[in-house]
């Protein structure tokens, strides 16, 4: 028995849980693969299971991550799955819209659940930082919560988080309008302390939208979908926001 886990996340936390995953799977010797859709754009359909993983944005998956799916993800025959969103809260997400699409492509989805990790949206006085007792409290509920999902599926029960359907279909649609934003939001919000920055160019190759162009200095496209990779994962912390470096995570 082996198992795909496809999953896309920005700055960690989604990786994070897939790797929970691929633990809790590899106890019961169970091999996983993992599957970055920012890297890779073919899947097996010979897998037994899949787990589909993704950070959620205005409480929806990211149009980054439906559409990998929608192109890439392989016609099954009725091939048990998991979904997974990855969140700074409990509050509705677009987990309907995905189970329909792979529902359409032969899926079995048995387990829809959604796993809080630590906020990682704090650059403004709207949007807080996880207190750090928080961050610890939550890392250890996702290992329980990964654990009961694992052990769910593996006896073959279903395990569907009740939605909000009223927040899931104003979140869907406001999220075009605020993606629209998000395009714009690293060449008008972000700037570069060149006194820190070693032009490594790593917010360049890992950036999922190839919205970063490095030359003489980095520039932005109109392409960010405000994933903040580039932000808390600068290995010297460059980029500043209203003229202050963040507290990464």
């Amino acid at each position: 028995m082996k198992g795909a886990i496809i999953y896309f996340s920005g700055t960690g936390n989604t990786l994070n849980v897939v790797n929970l995953v691929v633990k809790e799977f590899g106890e019961k010797n169970i091999e996983c693969d993992k599957i970055d859709i920012s890297k890779d754009n073919t899947v097996s359909k010979d897998y037994d299971f899949y787990v589909f993983a993704s950070v959620i944005h205005v409480y929806v998956f990211p149009e980054i991550f439906t559409n990998w799916l929608k192109k890439n993800a392989p016609i099954v025959d009725n091939k048990r799955c998991i979904v997974l969103s990855v969140q700074a809260a409990y509050i509705g997400y677009g987990g309907r819209q995905v189970t329909k699409m792979l529902s359409s492509k032969g899926y079995d989805v048995m387990v829809v659940r959604s796993i809080p990790m630590p906020n990682n949206y704090y650059f403004n006085s709207f949007f807080k930082e996880t207190p750090e007792q928080r961050k610890k409290e939550m890392k250890e509920e996702a290992i329980l919560e990964v654990r009961n999902i694992v052990n769910k599926f593996l006896k073959d029960e279903g395990y569907i988080e009740k939605q909000s359907y009223i927040i899931t279909t104003i979140s869907k649609a406001v999220y075009p309008i605020a993606l629209r934003h998000f395009n714009k939001w690293a060449r008008k919000k972000l700037t570069v302390d060149y006194t820190r920055c070693t032009k490594c160019k790593k917010c360049e190759k890992e950036c999922p939208t190839n919205n970063i162009i490095f030359q003489e200095n980095i520039k932005f496209k109109d392409k960010c979908i405000s994933c903040l990779r580039c932000v808390h994962k600068c290995p010297v912390n460059a980029f500043l926001y209203n003229n202050k470096h963040f507290n990464q995570m």
